[in-house]
């Protein structure tokens, strides 16, 4: 099989995870409601799985979910659905991701079960796994977090976090900054890290 992934930038991604948003969440509320797109608008089955992580961990493989190769159920582990509702979150827009960016390649397989993702995946190659997975990757973080609308929600941050510490970002950055990333997550309803990293790729915060 062919499993050679089309390079992309993040603007090219971006391109992608606007379409995506047009079509399918034109309001442009947040947070976005990955579930119920999934769910109702692209018909596609949720299964939560108890232990499924584990079972993927003791296969050498950090995954907390898999979308089938005919795009119809996206499985994922139980824990993470019930507990950890940003990583929730982002793994279903993880996954959806490779639906729009990788269909041409899962199109080559034939999976819907644990053991046949994990052969699968045991025989792609390493860098292009890589490669898939960052895209993918980046793909969530632009559709929960929008390119279009994060400049001005970081500067409403910015602006109640400065009412909140009673201090201004000029001089206190780090601690502003820092909140302001805090409120973000919140109205997002994504982790710290997907804000801090969509502030950096959209050049609103300094390495």
């Amino acid at each position: 099989m062919d499993f050679q992934p089309i390079y992309k930038n993040t603007d090219q991604i971006n391109s992608d995870a606007e379409s995506f948003l047009d079509n399918y969440h034109h309001s442009m509320s947040i947070p976005v409601p990955i579930e119920e797109i999934i769910d109702l608008q692209l018909q596609i089955d949720i299964v939560p799985i108890p232990g499924l992580k584990d079972t993927f961990e003791k296969a050498g493989l950090d995954i907390d979910a898999f979308i089938s190769s005919d795009f119809k159920s996206i499985t994922v582990d139980k824990y993470v659905q019930e507990k950890v509702n940003t990583r929730y979150r982002f793994t279903l827009a993880h996954e959806i991701g490779h639906r729009f960016l990788h269909g041409y390649l899962y199109t080559q397989f034939k999976f819907n079960t644990i053991d046949g993702w994990i052969d699968t995946i045991n025989n792609m190659p390493l860098y292009e796994i890589e490669v898939v997975e960052g895209q993918a990757n980046e793909f969530a973080g632009l559709v929960l977090v929008p390119r279009r609308i994060l400049k001005d929600e970081f500067k409403k941050a910015l602006k109640e976090s400065e009412e909140l510490c009673q201090v201004s970002y000029a001089e206190k950055p780090e601690i502003v900054r820092g909140l302001a990333i805090l409120i973000l997550a919140g109205k997002f309803k994504v982790s710290e890290d997907v804000i801090r990293i969509r502030l950096e790729r959209d050049g609103l915060k300094k390495r």
